[in-house]
């Protein structure tokens, strides 16, 4: 499996399609990357992962500066031991970019238990 591939058992979103779109598949696949980083437990590999998340901003709109806060959230949250309250962030915003591809169609993670 490539470093930035989808992990087993998550759909995927179809890459076809207007640049746009496939940028935002990049992004769920990065999410899913930092869930699975949290689910296993992993710091370093989680840290990773909200570290591309958050390169990935332009700070220049109040939006952007909402998501950096929250991934630093998840940040500290990490460090002090907390995997939980990040993995249902990211999830939460992984399903919103999901909807934000395909609308009528939510891509749940089948592979997690409901919360």
């Amino acid at each position: 499996m490539s470093r930035f591939a989808t992990p087993p058992g998550i759909p995927r979103i179809p890459s076809s399609g207007p640049p746009a779109s496939r940028s935002l598949d990049r992004i769920v696949r990065v999410y899913d990357r930092a869930i699975a980083a949290c689910e296993r437990v992993d710091a370093p590999a989680a840290r990773e992962t909200l570290s591309l998340l958050r390169a990935a901003l332009e700070l220049d709109t109040p939006a952007a500066r909402g998501f950096d806060a929250l991934y630093a959230w998840c940040e500290e949250a990490i460090s002090e031991g907390d995997f939980v309250g990040p993995e249902r962030c990211l999830r939460s915003l992984r399903d919103a970019w999901c909807r934000a591809v395909e609308p009528d169609a939510i891509f749940p993670r089948t592979d997690l238990p409901p919360s």
